[in-house]
């Protein structure tokens, strides 16, 4: 199954914030081929920014690289950047880019923040990970 993981559930498993064990085991399932994983561009920069706050610049990138091992990246392309700050359904412009990102990319949208993509439901399916892992992954 093709899944695009929102930067916040990678948050979740860095953090341990929430039910940081339902994102991890979403991260997992891609890493061990049991998902196809993706994941925006716009992704390895926020992980690697917040970790920039905390650690020194070489473990900020190592941390980085570890986390979004195993995931495919979509690209930050012109026509995505466009489409995101086009997009008038989806009130944030990070939020934009990642529903472009996992539209680009065919698959289900996985996010902490269900509510940000209602109105774009009805292109893609917008799931929790704790939904994702139940319908698909028992």
């Amino acid at each position: 199954m093709r899944i695009f993981v929102d930067a916040n559930i990678f948050l979740d498993v860095q953090r341990r914030r929430g039910n940081w064990d339902a994102s991890y085991s979403i991260l997992k399932s891609a890493v061990e081929g049991k998902n196809q994983g993706f994941a925006s561009a716009l992704t390895p920069a926020i992980i690697y920014f917040l970790r920039r706050g905390v650690t020194p610049e070489d473990q900020a990138r190592k941390d980085t690289l570890d986390v979004i091992a195993g995931f495919n990246i979509v690209d930050l392309t012109d026509s995505l950047i466009r489409a995101a700050f086009e997009e008038k359904r989806v009130e944030g412009f990070e939020d934009a880019i990642q529903f472009h990102s996992a539209k680009q990319s065919n698959s289900i949208l996985i996010t902490r923040n269900k509510k940000d993509f209602q109105k774009v439901s009805n292109e893609i399916e917008v799931l929790t990970p704790e939904e994702f892992l139940k319908k698909y992954m028992t």
